[in-house]
């Protein structure tokens, strides 16, 4: 096997192993190795030194702690699967890339795979772009900028998902209430369409997707001038690697609304029948 072609899952309980397994089916090229002993992630790190390291302990902030005192200069990226019970902020070194997502919302919510993946394009981009570096030196430029990219992202689909969820709860209500507390009701959906397309988010989301990839959106709307607002945000979206199934989620609608606009892009951008947008938005230089 290839060093750079293995990610290494570490996990105390063989259930949150399997979950994260079957969570990460549609990431390709890579191979999976598992461990659920301190030991055998240390001696595998160090074997093998994979691409990533995934944790879901019920202590990761242990696992770290004895990743740093066998090698204090430890730059391998870690993505931590955090449990419900675990409250404190994790204590990490400098040179370390650390990056966190609960576990009931990555795991049990189908949404690792994006943020894995999306870590994974991370690493080859920035390795690519200097080879005499390791991951962990470049990303320390631009590590935060990234992690608030992926909060925000976070941030906008657990968002939707709340007020969907509030939305239905309200139409549960709806046919046994009165005909004064159905006008309040009504109003509160209104008002969570609204919020639900605040342009604040996209704005901060923009911002730091800028940062992580300058000149990006400048040049795809000189090269392809056709593209509106929207058609922006979904190469945002398709250049992150989000899935049709994200993009949805986020937006707010429905698989076949995303399906369309994914077609009407590929018009616009004379692409031919053969070719993948998502691909080609992926490989496209900023």
């Amino acid at each position: 096997m290839t060093t750079h072609k293995n990610i290494l899952i570490g996990s105390d309980t063989s259930t949150s192993l399997a979950a994260i397994l079957k969570s990460l089916q549609t990431v390709n090229e890579y191979s999976f190795i598992t461990a659920t002993r301190v030991s055998d992630i240390i001696q595998i790190s160090k074997s093998i030194q994979p691409i990533l390291i995934i944790l879901s302990f019920r202590d990761n902030q242990n696992i770290i702690n004895s990743l740093i005192s066998y090698n204090n200069s430890f730059t391998i990226p870690l993505l931590c699967l955090r449990q419900q019970q675990e409250r404190k902020e994790l204590k990490i070194q400098d040179q370390m890339v650390v990056f966190t997502q609960s576990f009931e919302y990555g795991v049990q919510s189908n949404h690792l795979s994006t943020n894995v993946q999306g870590i994974l394009n991370l690493i080859q981009k920035t390795t690519q772009s200097s080879s005499s570096k390791t991951f962990a030196q470049n990303a320390l430029q631009n590590n935060d900028q990234t992690k608030d990219l992926t909060r925000f992202t976070l941030e906008l689909d657990q968002k939707k998902a709340i007020l969907d969820k509030i939305k239905e709860r309200i139409k549960q209500l709806y046919v046994n209430v009165d005909a004064s507390t159905k006008a309040q009701l009504m109003s509160i959906v209104n008002t969570i369409k609204m919020t639900k397309n605040d342009r604040k988010h996209w704005d901060e989301f923009k911002r730091y997707f800028e940062n992580i990839n300058p000149n990006f959106l400048k040049n795809l709307s000189e090269k392809f001038p056709c593209l509106t607002a929207k058609d922006l945000k979904y190469c945002c979206y398709l250049k992150m690697n989000m899935s049709n199934e994200d993009i949805r989620l986020i937006l707010g609608i429905n698989q076949e609304s995303v399906r369309t606009h994914k077609y009407r892009l590929k018009k616009k951008m004379v692409l031919e029948k053969h070719q993948d947008l998502r691909n080609y938005l992926q490989t496209l230089t900023n």
